[in-house]
């Protein structure tokens, strides 16, 4: 097994070129305090003192891979409007390509927007139109896909289930069409359809999304082995990972059988976007060739780190390092000696 420092994986990581598509989603927080009820009605009185956005959907994984050091390109839809305009001058800003942004008259950009006080969220306030984008649109991506997957490494498809595969068709093409590049694509799924991501190198439900798809297939949920192995048989998988929340990860490969990687994180304050992060870690790790065990023990990582933060931020290759310096310590003549990269 070859074994990488950090330095290495770092060094290796800024050489990786990835692709985002999917459905980008700008996230907005309102930001104060609840200290009394209202005397018009039984609810609290919110007092505003901060408004900030960040990058949320596939736009989150996006920035996720910049915070690894990993050069990448987005591509998805936003509506022609000022929350548009927001997302895509965040993207710039984090150092990520936008050429495969596309404006669409006829909705809105996705945009999430989040009441937090004293650190908790009390209210979220969602504004989008879930319908498929128009054929003339999907025409356009397909030839900015085309060129995009010219100088890329692999694909992420992030797939939140606001239009951008709501045509299987669209998103079955996307996939064919990164395998007949010899390029990896990696799903991120809400739909319980995996058909349209057939040939995909792996699929990453959550588990919630996993017991949904096992029971759409009549498999078992509770027996993960046993049901992963038979998903990725059916829809030509080279492996499944499954994100457990608290309890970690769980993977299946067909040579290396099982895999589990328990949880790393220390506290959890908030889990928004935690699935970005760790779709985002698996492609980053599987770009520089690192074996599946420590891709997943990195993601793992990733996750636990992010969930400590409030809102939807990325997780950056500092973090990691400091993470593993803290946690691993380093015995004289071995780096990191219980760390097994």
């Amino acid at each position: 097994m070859q074994s990488f420092s950090l330095e290495k994986i770092e060094e290796k990581l800024k050489n990786v070129k990835l692709l985002v598509i999917g459905d980008c989603i700008l996230d907005r927080y309102f930001v104060g305090e609840v200290n009394r009820i209202s005397p018009e009605a039984p609810v609290p009185v919110f007092d505003l003192k901060e408004i900030y956005f960040s990058l949320g959907g596939a736009a989150n994984v996006a920035a996720n891979l910049r915070g690894l050091k990993v050069k990448v390109e987005l591509m998805g839809v936003v509506g022609r409007d000022e929350h548009g305009k927001i997302l895509k001058d965040l993207a710039k800003k984090e150092g990520i390509g936008i050429k495969g942004i596309l404006e669409e008259n006829s909705r809105p950009t996705t945009i999430k927007t989040r009441v937090i006080a004293q650190s908790q969220q009390l209210l979220r306030i969602d504004k989008e139109e879930r319908k498929p984008i128009s054929k003339n649109l999907e025409k356009k991506f397909q030839e900015i896909y085309e060129e995009i997957l010219q100088e890329v490494d692999g694909v992420i498809l992030s797939d939140y289930a606001k239009g951008m595969f709501l045509s299987e068709s669209f998103c079955a093409w996307i996939v064919k069409e990164a395998k007949r590049k010899d390029k990896f694509l990696m799903v991120d799924p809400k739909s319980v359809e995996w058909k349209k991501y057939e040939g995909a190198t792996s699929i990453t439900p959550n588990y919630k999304e996993f017991k949904e798809t096992a029971f759409k297939e009549n498999l078992s949920q509770d027996n993960l082995k046993e049901s992963a192995k038979i998903l990725v048989e059916k829809y030509n998988l080279d492996f499944l990972v499954i994100t457990l929340g608290k309890d970690g990860i769980f993977s299946y490969h067909p040579k290396e059988g099982a895999i589990y990687s328990p949880s790393q994180a220390k506290e959890v304050y908030d889990v928004s976007g935690a699935g970005d992060t760790v779709i985002a870690s698996l492609g980053a790790f599987y770009a520089i060739g690192l074996p599946l065990k420590q891709i997943l023990e990195l993601a793992n990582i990733a996750a636990g780190i992010v969930v400590g933060k409030i809102g939807t931020k990325p997780v950056y290759w500092e973090e990691i390092k400091n993470f593993i310096k803290e946690n691993f310590k380093e015995k004289e003549g071995k780096k990191w000696a219980k760390f097994p990269i």
